[in-house]
């Protein structure tokens, strides 16, 4: 089986649920080993950057499509 992307990855964290809203613990939890540990480590610094708490999976991907 294919390794997923990193956004399937989050849409099936979420479970594509828009109003859902997870800390960095739990994304780094719920990803390990799923996405590679720089993407991971990409997406905490990204969501512990906000400054929120807990972040919405759309928030996440928006992150993540203006990193770079």
């Amino acid at each position: 089986m294919a390794q997923p992307t990193t956004q399937e990855a989050l849409a099936e964290l979420y479970g594509y649920d828009q109003d859902a809203h997870f800390d960095t613990d739990q994304l780094r939890e719920g990803l390990t080993g799923i996405v590679s540990a720089a993407e991971l480590d990409g997406i905490i610094a990204a969501v512990d950057a906000t400054g929120d708490e807990t972040v919405s999976y759309e928030r996440v991907i928006t992150l993540l499509a203006s990193d770079g």
